[in-house]
């Protein structure tokens, strides 16, 4: 079966569209969290030790009887919250790979 010429160059641009977006897509780490993943990159014992201290926090405010007052509630909540995205971005930060410097088609001098 042949393929029309149009069709074949219909994939070849969509294709480079994709090469071009993954760039886009792919998160780049804070410099604190850089220097976080240096010490956190296949240090399995560090990360869950990290992430053991902050789910006993978590688990220890969740013990607590609970306050009377809505913006004491309020204030756990946001904590609890605060708690949980650090425990997602240690999780990114242990998880992403070594960032690849950016080809521009020079050699380094």
């Amino acid at each position: 079966m042949t393929v029309p010429p149009k069709v074949v160059a219909a994939v070849g641009r969509v294709s480079d569209m994709v090469r071009n977006l993954i760039p886009a897509l792919r998160r780049n780490l804070s410099p604190h969290e850089t220097a976080l993943s240096l010490h956190l990159r296949n240090n399995a014992p560090l990360y869950e030790a990290l992430t053991g201290l902050i789910e006993s926090r978590i688990s220890g405010r969740a013990s607590l009887p609970v306050p009377s007052d809505p913006i004491i509630c309020k204030a756990v909540l946001e904590r609890d919250n605060e708690l949980r995205w650090l425990l997602s971005r240690l999780e990114f930060v242990y998880r992403s790979p070594f960032a690849q410097p950016e080809d521009d088609g020079e050699q380094p001098a």
